[in-house]
């Protein structure tokens, strides 16, 4: 059975698509050379997506945007195995973000510049974006000391509890809500799925190397259209 799930039940414009996996059989890590282990996997992707190809990057943790303009564009990935995976549409669907959003990339503002960028490719309004949060290490997982809470500063309350001494338990999901809601972006959906705890997932925090890679993808509109 696939891991493969869409996204089409969320309130996309019209002609956008998305998708994400969630663990095995489907493993889309990349080699040492940035190509993909299970070339397999990226091409059941494509066909799930009903495109010729997805576009994706060797990442690194920081807040580098990129962008890419080719028309029609190629549906645009994220991988992850504890860190968040955030699909972006602007209101028309003619501009779309795939990003990584781990500790170090949402210390950075990471989130905040992948908004500022799809607003600039294409006119519309922060609450017209659409944002999709996906599977990740979640709250009762995620413990970091507390040069990681200093660095995500300010966090809500509501975001981080007390651990052991040093430490605390952070909500990536909803400390990304909050920054995205800060940035105007109120159409905001996700996925209460922790990585770390669920069987099914790949997780590098509880599977360490061997762990394989998640993926998250979404593709722009040809020609953009009405949210709904």
């Amino acid at each position: 059975m696939s891991a493969l799930r869409s996204l089409g039940a969320l309130p996309w414009p019209r002609g956008v698509r998305a998708a994400y996996s969630l663990g095995p059989p489907e493993d889309f890590s990349l080699a040492p050379s940035g190509r993909p282990q299970a070339p397999q996997a990226w091409t059941a992707l494509a066909a799930f997506l009903g495109v010729r190809d997805v576009a994706y990057l060797r990442q690194v943790h920081g807040a580098q945007v990129l962008r890419e303009r080719a028309l029609p564009g190629p549906a645009v990935a994220v991988l992850t195995a504890d860190c968040l995976p955030v699909l972006l549409s602007n209101e028309t669907g003619t501009a779309v973000a795939a990003v990584h959003g781990g500790w170090r990339s949402l210390a950075e503002g990471i989130l905040e510049r992948a908004v500022e960028a799809l607003l600039a490719e294409a006119p519309g309004s922060p609450e017209g974006v659409v944002a999709w949060l996906g599977p990740c290490i979640g709250p009762a997982s995620f413990e970091v000391g507390k040069e990681v809470v200093d660095a995500l500063a300010p966090i809500p309350e509501a975001c981080v509890r007390p651990g052991a001494p040093g430490k605390a338990w952070v909500d990536l999901q909803g400390l990304a809500r909050f920054r995205l809601k800060a940035q105007g972006v109120v159409r905001c959906h996700w996925a209460a799925v922790d990585v770390f705890a669920d069987p099914k997932a790949y997780s590098h925090r509880r599977q360490g190397g061997q762990a394989g890679r998640q993926i998250a993808a979404i593709l722009p509109a040809p020609l953009g259209g009405k949210a709904g």
